[in-house]
């Protein structure tokens, strides 16, 4: 790692004469130009944000980047915990608003419309650095920022402003997916951050299962006769009740259908 550093360092001309260490006032400076530049970077491009642009937008050498991050995974991950401390921090003042359901609510517009602006926290929120843990900063942010969003989602659970029937994990998965779709739309949509928020309040229950997939909707379910039974079996057909070619479905399964077709060649033989 040092002969790494001194090589950078000694490749950009910059850093303090031989044997000279930077002052710690001076290394602080320099580590806030290089977060600042890594941020505004990776919220453009995201992780594919090349670190000697970064550099260079940071007024420093690549060596005094390598000096502070020795990789630009661990830069990237800095960024990360550093966004998600705010929505932590946020997340924990609304933990006694007196309306929790406008708090809970509020907090997800925020995040997701922020994260829909910035590529980083787009593809943090979707999965995590590509081939390695995220470091310890970056794991106790994504905890802490869980554990915020928990705080909340069970206020408003049990002020009955949300369904009871959704965990933290779920909303967590809904707030990456609907941040990527409305970055997808362009800024100052906020359509999809409404559908989402309108499926997550109370008056949204789950009223039926399909081949093990819950149905959301505002009524009482039907019978479950209403989605047809196969003609062979009698057990219920596919949610979507379609064939082949886009016909109706006759049968649940292929078992079925080949049964189907024996009997027939019999019946015709």
């Amino acid at each position: 790692m040092a002969a790494r550093e001194a090589a950078h360092g000694a490749a950009d001309g910059e850093g303090p004469p031989s044997g000279e260490l930077p002052s710690r006032a001076d290394a602080r400076r320099n580590r806030a130009r290089v977060l600042a530049a890594a941020r505004a970077s990776f919220a453009a491009e995201g992780g594919m944000a090349p670190l000697g642009a970064i550099a260079e937008r940071a007024g420093v050498g690549a060596g005094t980047v390598y000096r502070h991050f020795p990789s630009k995974e661990d830069l990237f991950e800095a960024v990360i915990a550093d966004s998600v401390d705010g929505f932590v921090a946020e997340g924990r003042a609304l933990a006694v608003a007196e309306d929790p359901g406008a708090a809970f609510f509020g907090f997800l517009e925020r995040v997701v419309g922020e994260a829909s602006l910035n590529r980083a926290l787009c593809e943090a929120f979707a999965r995590e650095a590509p081939g390695r843990a995220p470091d310890a900063a970056a794991a106790g942010a994504r905890r802490e920022f869980g554990e915020a969003l928990s705080v909340l989602l069970r206020r408003a659970q049990e002020a009955g402003a949300v369904r009871a029937d959704v965990a933290a994990a779920d909303v967590q998965a809904l707030v990456a997916g609907c941040a990527a779709m409305e970055q997808g739309r362009g800024p100052g949509s906020g359509v999809l951050t409404a559908v989402m928020c309108d499926g997550l309040r109370a008056e949204q229950t789950v009223t039926k299962f399909r081949n093990g997939m819950a149905e959301v909707g505002t009524g009482a379910a039907g019978p479950r006769d209403e989605i047809g039974r196969c003609e062979m079996c009698g057990d219920p057909l596919p949610g979507d009740r379609t064939g082949r070619a886009g016909r109706p479905a006759r049968f649940c399964g292929a078992a079925c259908r080949q049964k189907a077709h024996r009997r027939r060649t019999r019946t015709s033989g």
